[in-house]
């Protein structure tokens, strides 16, 4: 389901071909009711999308349906991706009978405290469009508010897990200060294959460079404000200077996020609009393709738990200009594999682009040896291993 993480794809089919897992899913998706919709050699479930009570717990028509799957399938074990829907909640209720390893992805109270990415007061109110005006619920604002009120939840989950995998030191410090007794793992994540089967980046001369960044919506942690104001200053030297950006921050044919809006009037403020090409979403082959033609890739983001983006660009060996923020300065060094810059500060991360796209050396250094690090990191069959080692030692074998 496109609602799934994407890392999940290339896990389950990592699992499958060990031929050591029979594998289950339950997802929520767009139907109507509870759906029987199998995806190759995994038997999946899909569920309405729907609302959780203020006890964190979806319909009891929902729980019911889980219970009976357990009866069916029986599984030696519950996997859950998450705390940011409402199966992490299931668990932590001993819904379930099988033991339940949480895998963590986002942690949502951690991300509510620097949600607004440092935007100030003032700056806020103008992210209010037509769609926060109709939906009040939209404004970053109360976005934020029900980060927080999801947190509440979240940290209930955390409490009440026996089993819990994380991806980064900087995830285990939350996971330990909230539970510092539960059984912890440390696990790793599976790339596409697209981005293992990619060609190396390669150094280009070119007058006319390239900015490559992504964001999964419209939202202010991850920071485009910053990476906007950064490119006002880069482009004092390079003129020609393009920012392309992948991911769903335009919404077609719909009413616009109010940040959306001001990132749009920002861009035209800072006299850099017509050098910002919106992509849209991308498949992996396509943000491949992007990798190969970007001069630098920057991550402005002001908290991540892991970071995706980073990792595949590592893997294809594309530089980086990162933010110094959450787990990202575990996946690189810096000025070895990565530059990094302070956290929201567009000055710094204007320096580091301008080291990259003047310094050929440079490139090629941080090229290679973010590649071999993303290889290293990333290797499949390491990471496949070692998810058995943890299935095992949680059932007993």
């Amino acid at each position: 389901m496109s609602s799934t993480g994407t890392w999940l794809f290339a896990m389950m089919e990592a699992l499958l071909k060990t031929g050591q897992v029979k594998l289950y899913n339950v997802t929520q998706g767009g139907v109507k009711e509870f759906t029987k919709q199998d995806w190759g050699d995994v038997g999946q479930w899909v569920i309405p999308r729907q609302k959780i009570n203020n006890k964190g717990l979806p319909a009891s028509e929902t729980i019911n349906f889980f219970k009976k799957i357990e009866e069916d399938v029986n599984p030696d074990l519950i996997h859950i991706w998450g705390t940011e829907s409402l199966w992490g909640m299931l668990g932590a209720k001993k819904v379930f009978n099988a033991p339940v390893l949480l895998d963590m992805q986002g942690i949502l109270y951690a991300y509510a405290k620097v949600f607004f990415g440092g935007l100030t007061t003032k700056e806020l109110l103008q992210t209010t469009g037509l769609k926060e005006l109709l939906l009040p619920v939209r404004h970053l604002y109360f976005r934020k508010k029900e980060f927080e009120r999801r947190g509440i939840h979240e940290k209930f989950v955390i409490h009440n897990t026996s089993f819990i995998s994380v991806q980064s030191a900087w995830v285990e410090a939350h996971i330990l200060s909230e539970n510092p007794g539960c059984r912890l793992f440390h696990t790793g994540i599976i790339l596409r294959k697209e981005f293992y089967n990619a060609s190396p980046w390669q150094h280009t001369e070119t007058k006319n460079p390239v900015i490559f960044t992504s964001s999964s919506g419209s939202t202010s942690y991850k920071g485009l404000h910053v990476l906007f104001r950064a490119l006002a200053v880069i482009k004092q030297k390079f003129p020609s200077v393009k920012l392309k950006i992948a991911g769903t921050i335009i919404q077609q044919k719909k009413i616009q996020d109010g940040y959306t809006l001001w990132l749009i009037r920002l861009a035209k403020k800072l006299g850099v609009y017509e050098s910002v090409e919106w992509l849209g979403p991308l498949n992996a082959a396509q943000i491949v393709q992007q990798f190969q033609q970007a001069s630098v890739v920057v991550i402005p983001s002001v908290v991540e738990t892991y970071c995706l983006a980073l990792a595949e660009a590592m893997i294809v060996g594309v530089p980086s200009v990162v933010s110094y923020s959450g787990a990202m300065p575990e996946l690189a060094d810096h000025n070895k594999s990565a530059l990094y810059f302070p956290t929201g500060d567009f000055m710094s991360c204007a320096w580091q682009v301008e080291k990259i796209l003047t310094d050929k050396t440079l490139c090629e250094k941080l090229s290679v040896a973010a590649r071999a690090t993303g290889i290293k990191r990333n290797d499949p069959d390491d990471i496949v291993n070692n998810q058995l080692r943890i299935y095992n030692e949680i059932i007993g074998k």
